[in-house]
């Protein structure tokens, strides 16, 4: 069941820009090890500072913990100097859910290629994409193993449909524009970078309909965005992705050994690559 935790802290003085800089860095990286669903920071009248953490259930939160040693991450090292006082946290369990969506943190555009629609995902969606994201072959080179329910895909979709720094479309077919077969996301990285990536059900698949939602993608990255590096993190094994990415026009950088600790066990990553230096150093909306 899904859970939320609730961390509290007083900073040291003058230590407020470090403490939120180095927070931002280390949300993004549970995110990115423990498929979190993000997390949000709030400062108090007071002055103490709040935040709000999503979590798959509580089982999943401890072993994302148990797992990796943060502490020795140097942003979670930042933010234990920038501490004075931390509180006890608060563990939540989710009853009901009337908390109203807003708006992403970049407004997605409605595109339209020869055969689909692209517009931003929803967590309406959750049913939609169910499919695509339960499925076991779909979600072995995943960050995480498959969903067992809809209400799963509701919450996690919170991360794609609002999280700082993304820009997700759900692609849809033109004649049922509010079906989505699945998603291509641009996640913003420092230095005006940004990560690609992209999830379709199985009924989706084989028709060019990924190459064609992110090959839109990619040129609202680098003419719009305008990015100056693009990037996408595969797994060697994952063929169909690495054929993907290679037609967009990336290029095999290098290999990441033991880079994600997945359900699979201890995974390396392949990083593919597009420079566009000509696009400078700073990305627009």
């Amino acid at each position: 069941m899904t859970s939320a935790v609730l961390y509290r802290w007083k900073l040291k003085p003058e230590r407020e820009g470090d403490f939120r800089a180095a927070w931002s860095e280390g949300t993004r990286l549970i995110h990115k090890k423990c498929a979190s669903y993000g997390a949000r920071l709030h400062k108090g009248e007071d002055g103490l500072f709040w935040s709000y953490a999503r979590w798959p259930s509580e089982e999943v939160r401890q072993a994302c913990w148990d797992t990796h040693d943060f502490g020795q991450m140097d942003c979670f090292k930042v933010m234990r100097d920038c501490i004075d006082e931390r509180l006890p946290e608060i563990v939540l369990t989710l009853t009901d859910d009337e908390l109203a969506e807003r708006g992403a943190a970049h407004p997605v555009p409605i595109y339209e290629t020869d055969r689909l629609v692209m517009r931003g995902v929803r967590q309406d969606d959750a049913e939609a994409l169910f499919p695509a994201v339960s499925d076991e072959a779909n979600m072995r080179f995943w960050s995480r193993g498959p969903m067992t329910s809809v209400r799963e895909v509701y919450d996690y979709l919170a991360w794609n449909a609002h999280g700082d720094g993304c820009q997700c479309w759900a692609v849809c077919l033109k004649e049922s524009p509010d079906l989505a077969m699945g998603w291509v996301i641009l996640m913003d990285k420092e230095d005006n970078q940004v990560e690609i990536g992209f999830m379709f059900r199985p009924d989706a698949q084989g028709n060019g309909y990924a190459y064609e939602a992110a090959a839109k993608m990619i040129d609202h990255a680098k003419h719009v965005r305008r990015f100056r590096r693009i990037w996408a993190d595969v797994d060697p094994d994952n063929s169909s992705s690495i054929k993907l990415i290679e037609a967009l026009g990336l290029t095999y950088e290098g290999r990441l050994k033991c880079n994600w600790n997945t359900h699979i066990g201890v995974r390396d990553s392949l990083i593919y690559g597009l420079a566009l230096p000509e696009n400078g150093q700073t990305s627009g909306l």
